[in-house]
């Protein structure tokens, strides 16, 4: 067996990744390693399309979509599987279905990172509900319990336990947030058209008949949505003006299904609160006045952003690659639905 792996330079990480993959991938056959040095991109990337001539399996780093286009598929007798982290994001790169259809198994493990960004929501609600960041800025510039505001009437604060949540989205990020929230005895709602109402019902998730209900009824409202042609500007005006005054508003998926606007009015007239992780555009301008307004909780988005869950994302790929070559079933596949719900074309299970 033939493998070839193909990652951007950056030398401990590509150090590491290549260890892992010779670890996994070596037992089974040869590994060719090809790594995209900054200005020398053509002749890494030549070779990498020479190495799939023969590979029996291609695994990609994470976070790198390489110009792939049909002929060095037909050129690929032998590969039986396509492996990375891409983000789910094959609209005008490759076909999911097509190469299926010729015997390529498509593996993406981006919901490998599902762990990391959902903890991240939940470590972000946590410190807006409690005001944790603002509390240990002021003791690390010497006050104390008697200078810090610690109640915010005008807010849903203090307990998580107990609280009303919105999910806008139950894909795998919010799925794994609120599973978080089992200890936390939360009454949860999702509006999802696309899921099913006996996943609603696996895991005791109430459904909200549309995203406006959704934020009435929230006191803390997650939104886990992709972007996607169907969610651009989803939640807009009308849901964000639905959400309860004080509530809390988390964001750690794209800020391209927000409609900007109605969010900043709102929290600029202390009428929200939110932590968000996640600008358009991003960088946001350094005197943006939301880095460092008291209802904002901004951080530079890394929900998603550590060097364990890259590894873990590809150690998957490698892992789902040889599941694939030994016949058995992976559990990172792309699939047509992966492929129609990014391109906004899934049709509602409602």
């Amino acid at each position: 067996m033939n493998f070839v792996t193909l990652l951007r330079e950056q030398p401990d990480i590509v150090r590491n990744y290549h260890s892992i993959g010779c670890n996994l991938l070596s037992c089974k056959g040869t590994v060719e390693q090809i790594v995209v040095s900054k200005g020398a991109e053509a002749t890494a990337l030549n070779r990498f399309y020479k190495a799939l001539q023969t590979a029996h399996g291609a695994i990609v780093g994470p976070w790198y979509r390489p110009p792939i286009d049909p002929h060095h598929w037909q050129t690929a007798k032998n590969l039986q599987v396509f492996s990375g982290t891409f983000d789910n994001r094959f609209a005008n790169w490759i076909d999911v279905e097509a190469l299926t259809s010729t015997g390529i198994t498509v593996i993406d493990t981006s919901r490998g990172m599902t762990p990391s960004v959902a903890e991240f929501a939940l470590a972000m609600t946590l410190n807006l509900i409690r005001h944790i960041p603002e509390s240990l800025n002021a003791t690390q510039n010497g006050d104390w319990r008697g200078d810090v505001t610690w109640n915010h009437p005008d807010f849903v604060y203090g307990d998580l336990t107990g609280r009303q949540v919105g999910l806008a989205g139950f894909g795998s990020i919010n799925r794994r947030y609120a599973e978080l929230l089992e200890p936390f005895q939360c009454t949860v709602q999702s509006y999802d058209p696309f899921v099913a109402d006996h996943v609603l019902d696996n895991h005791n998730i109430q459904r909200s008949e549309s995203l406006v209900e959704l934020a009435e009824k929230s006191e803390i409202f997650v939104v886990g949505l992709p972007p996607v042609p169907t969610t651009l500007e989803i939640i807009n005006r009308e849901v964000i003006s639905a959400l309860p005054k004080g509530a809390l508003f988390v964001l750690v998926t794209r800020m391209a299904v927000v409609e900007q606007e109605p969010l900043w009015e709102r929290i600029r007239a202390n009428e929200l609160a939110a932590a968000i992780d996640v600008f358009d555009p991003e960088p946001p301008p350094k005197d943006a006045w939301f880095r460092r307004h008291p209802n904002v909780l901004v951080t530079p988005h890394i929900a998603g952003g550590t060097d364990f869950c890259h590894r873990r994302c590809f150690t998957h790929a490698c892992q789902d690659t040889l599941s694939v070559i030994k016949g058995k079933k992976p559990t990172f596949q792309a699939t047509q639905w992966d492929q129609l719900c990014y391109a906004g074309q899934l049709k509602s299970e409602q």
